[in-house]
């Protein structure tokens, strides 16, 4: 629409730190969730409750809280302000990016962890006659078939953190809702909404087409899938 056309470079450059943010916000919540998943299943014991009461924290409340808690929260505290720590916890986009790193590496923790759990119980006693240790048994056996199994709930978790970015924009960060927000406050134009609309789905399909093709080509060379053979025929 023309009402929105002088606004289209605000709300580009918004796509563009809306992408930034989730893609670098979903790559390290998967190291973190990788390494939280084998700390599950290979202990130590005493880091399982320290584990399950982060995952239960960052499952149990919303978003937006812990974005405000970590942003608006930590900053009452001198000790804080005063530490080297402030350099980023004073910032909009880090805080949005550390808070959507923990948020997302909670969630896929979860997912990754009850993947492991579901895979048929020869998997681990044919490692066990291979002579393989816990950890090898672990990283060349379980995970991978974990991860295979469990991707399309991945792919899922980064279309509900791309869609629940949005709250980062109530942190003073000008992502592509954070400018929507702002233009619409100076002409009242819905369409400029409807635009921001559009550029989530195009986002969305993005991520979606990814996720297609990591599983489509990464996952290829593994046995059989009903998904890969239908896909085939």
């Amino acid at each position: 629409p023309t009402t929105v056309a002088p606004h289209c470079a605000r709300l580009i450059d918004g796509f563009f730190t809306t992408l930034e943010l989730v893609v670098l916000a979903l790559f390290l919540a998967f190291l973190l969730a990788r390494a939280l998943t084998r700390t599950l299943a290979l202990g130590p014991a005493w880091a399982g409750p320290v584990i399950r009461g982060y995952l239960y924290a960052f499952q149990g409340t919303p978003l937006l809280i812990q974005l405000w808690l970590l942003y608006y929260g930590l900053g009452q505290f001198e000790f804080i302000r005063e530490s080297s720590a402030w350099i980023l916890l004073s910032s909009g986009w880090w805080v949005g990016l550390i808070t959507l790193t923990l948020n997302s590496a909670a969630y896929q923790t979860n997912i990754l962890y009850g993947a492991i759990g579901t895979l048929p119980g020869g998997q681990a006693e044919g490692a066990d006659s291979l002579g393989l240790s816990r950890l090898n048994k672990y990283r060349f056996i379980l995970f991978p078939q974990a991860l295979r199994a469990s991707w399309p709930a991945l792919a899922n978790e980064s279309v509900l953190l791309l869609k629940a970015s949005a709250l980062v924009s109530t942190i003073t960060v000008y992502d592509l809702m954070g400018h929507a927000r702002t233009v619409f406050s100076r002409s009242y134009d819905l369409w400029v909404y409807g635009s921001a609309a559009a550029l989530y789905i195009l986002l969305t399909a993005l991520i979606t087409l990814l996720a297609f093709f990591i599983r489509r080509y990464l996952f290829a060379a593994l046995p059989s899938d009903p998904w890969f053979s239908g896909l085939r025929r």
